[in-house]
């Protein structure tokens, strides 16, 4: 009987902190995070701030985003508790309104390392890292998959290498309008 009882209080003591370790969510990660928005209310977050460099600054910059809040990052599941990684708290996601969003961990050389969350797809962490070239080219794709999932087309901005574009879409909204006008005068 005696034998029994050890037994289970060493059961005990050895199952419960596992168990509850891992559910653990530490509140103080030590990486601070940078959190970015667009007019989509899609987001990036770049985690540690402190190893943001330059030319990742820019390029987040000069596809829109820009910076909307920063503070400790924390520990946090996806919605179906499949992955876990740092993050923003859920209450500065909601007060964001943001639902997607992509998030990159700086780690040495400049290199990163990736994930994805969606309301729908949870928290994805693909494996490889990546470097700049290589987010800017996945970054396009994600976005993309995020608009396309809301079945908002993309934004085309105007890019000077291709003045030839502006000049046609002005000279077809020009004829568009000259067909359209003749058409109404036509029902009267």
């Amino acid at each position: 009987m005696k034998i029994l009882k050890v037994l289970i209080v060493l059961f005990i003591a050895v199952v419960f902190p596992i168990t509850t370790m891992g559910n653990a969510a530490p509140t103080n990660s030590g990486y601070n995070y940078q959190l970015y928005k667009n007019f989509e209310n899609f987001g990036i977050l770049i985690f540690p701030k402190d190893r943001i460099f330059t030319g990742l600054g820019e390029y987040i910059k000069a596809i829109g985003f820009n910076p909307v809040e920063s503070g400790q990052a924390v520990m946090r599941f996806g919605l179906k508790n499949e992955n876990q990684s740092l993050m923003m708290p859920e209450s500065v996601q909601k007060k964001h309104s943001m639902d997607r969003f992509i998030i990159l961990q700086v780690i040495a050389n400049d290199n990163m390392l990736v994930g994805i969350f969606d309301p729908e797809w949870g928290l994805t962490l693909p494996g490889p890292t990546f470097n700049l070239d290589g987010i800017k080219e996945n970054i396009s794709k994600t976005l993309n998959l995020f608009r396309e999932h809301l079945k908002k087309r993309e934004t085309k901005r105007y890019h000077p290498d291709k003045p030839e574009r502006a000049r046609l879409l002005t000279k077809n909204a020009a004829i568009i309008i000259d067909e359209t006008s003749h058409f109404i005068s036509k029902l009267h």
